[in-house]
């Protein structure tokens, strides 16, 4: 609930932020609700924040915080990267995740970049690896996604995500595809979105796949969002998340 607040807080704090000289470009914040591969229902929140640190090189800093049966996930991540030539953006990444109530902390580290399709299409994609510390629990991840706007107003995102778990004790690929469609009316800096994901693991200790729904409210200020690789955020990825869900970690 703290986390919850202080995104709360630096959220509707940004207008202020944004008459600074502290670089702020753009900024979105995500209000949502989500039902889970259990069926049950589970509130999200998220922020992003993108900053200009020189002409060609960027900030861009996520929270997140998604509640599931198992505990509440709070999430924060840092990306650099350069945007060298119009269309491109690449850089590193860096999430650090921790679990309420559980004694579990886990981090990610990556690469990741976007790269323009035409005028109106996106493809980004990353990979990378991460660690926890609960059990000696390691594994490494990869996701793309194509982002593609049918009006000015409404855009759809396709994506999928992977991750490998090859541990004594549990073996498996989370493997996540799902669609989301963004609404955000030209001027406008308030938004919705709904999503649907079907997430499932395959190997030693599979599962079988289910459907998980999102649907909430975004407000973006500033030069954020679209598909345009220069104002567009990197996604924030869990790859963990799929397990905890579950509760198998």
């Amino acid at each position: 609930m703290r986390t919850l607040l202080f995104v709360l807080l630096v959220s509707f704090s940004f207008p202020a932020f944004a008459q600074s000289s502290l670089g702020i470009t753009g900024a979105t914040l995500y209000l949502g609700a989500i039902q889970d591969e259990a069926g049950d229902a589970q509130a999200t929140a998220a922020f992003q924040l993108d900053v200009a640190i020189t002409e060609f090189h960027g900030f861009q800093g996520d929270l997140a915080v998604s509640d599931t049966t198992s505990g509440l996930i709070g999430t924060s991540a840092a990306h650099l990267y350069m945007t060298p030539v119009s269309g491109q953006k690449y850089g590193l990444f860096a999430a650090l995740s921790d679990v309420d109530g559980r004694a579990m902390i886990y981090g990610s580290v990556g690469a990741e970049g976007m790269l323009s399709w035409g005028d109106d299409t996106l493809v980004e994609g990353r990979a990378g690896m991460g660690w926890a510390d609960v059990d000696g629990l390691d594994y490494i991840f990869a996701g793309a996604s194509v982002a593609h706007s049918v009006s000015p107003a409404l855009d759809f995102e396709l994506a999928l995500d992977l991750a490998e778990f090859d541990e004594a004790t549990f073996s498996a690929t989370s493997v996540d595809f799902g669609l989301t469609a963004t609404f955000n009316p030209e001027g406008s800096p308030w938004g919705a979105y709904v999503s649907a994901t079907h997430s499932s693991l395959v190997g030693r200790d599979d599962a079988a796949g289910a459907m998980r729904l999102g649907l909430g409210i975004q407000i973006a200020l500033g030069t954020s969002g679209g598909t345009n690789p220069h104002t567009r955020p990197f996604r924030t990825v869990d790859p963990v998340a799929p397990l905890i869900r579950r509760g198998l970690w």
